[in-house]
């Protein structure tokens, strides 16, 4: 799905380990057509990206601005956008959600589809990263084979993602994974990094590298039983990823922590 038609991404200059190259914001909706949809603002306190966004608005009117999911570098400049750009704010959750006085703001819901002219919108809850996750599956209906998905922070453009756990679940990450994989038409339009060709590609790829993980995870507590010891997250992080992996003490614990998690869920650890 060429950019120049009903796709233009934008990348806020906000980069970071977690960020990679900055915030990708998204702007839908043909050049020609008279109305816009605005995708993941990006991080407050950023005045140049406000402008290039209005850049690529041009003078077409904005009728939603949606966010992918609450963390601050997609949600921090929603209330600033929606005064820029007259229009409601609108996420899963809906603590997320920013109505004006004449347009409301309704939680996303799973499903739940918008038309943008020839443009088609989908929303599929995508929990796993955090609880509110969402996709967007987009499709040209003029071009049958135009087709992307806007992930948010569930799958990025390289790399992988972290389980903002225990908000985000390994449990429920997996089945948006197994989801995402069914896609197998759509580009890759994540909110860090760049696109890819295939979505499905890359859900194939995250789902491989987490069960791989898991079983890493499965030979180590194995390990401390037969040497009648118990590992925290904190450790279990440590020995996974190591001192050199680049990841602050805090995240490798969350990751691990997600691991633990599922597995108690799976039934093969007891409540710890």
């Amino acid at each position: 799905m060429p950019e120049a038609r009903p796709v233009k991404r934008i990348t806020c200059d906000n980069p970071s380990p977690m960020t990679l190259q900055g915030t990708n914001t998204y702007v839908l909706g043909g050049e020609e057509a008279s109305e816009a949809i605005i995708v993941d603002p990006g991080p407050a306190d950023h005045p140049a990206h406000l402008a290039q966004v209005r850049g690529a608005v041009g003078s077409r009117t904005v009728t939603q601005i949606l966010v992918t999911h609450r963390h601050t570098d997609h949600t921090g400049a929603a209330a600033e956008f929606s005064e820029a750009f007259a229009a409601p704010v609108r996420g899963h959750d809906g603590a997320q959600c920013l109505a004006l006085d004449s347009s409301p703001a309704a939680p996303l819901t799973d499903g739940e589809v918008l038309d943008l002219g020839s443009l088609r919108l989908q929303v599929l809850h995508t929990p796993g990263h955090t609880s509110d996750s969402v996709s967007l599956w987009l499709r040209d209906e003029t071009r049958a084979e135009a087709e992307a998905m806007i992930t948010g922070d569930t799958i990025l453009g390289e790399g992988t993602t972290m389980l903002d756990h225990p908000d985000g679940t390994l449990t429920d990450y997996l089945h948006s994974l197994e989801r995402l994989r069914r896609y197998t038409a759509a580009r890759l339009l994540p909110a860090h990094g760049p696109e890819q060709d295939s979505v499905a590609a890359v859900a194939e790829r995250y789902l491989e590298h987490r069960l791989q993980r898991l079983d890493q995870v499965r030979g180590l507590l194995r390990a401390a039983d037969r040497a009648e010891t118990d590992i925290s997250a904190a450790t279990l992080g440590e020995m996974i990823y190591g001192e050199r992996s680049g990841l602050p003490a805090g995240i490798t614990t969350k990751i691990a922590a997600a691991q633990l998690d599922h597995l108690q869920r799976l039934g093969e650890l007891g409540p710890r």
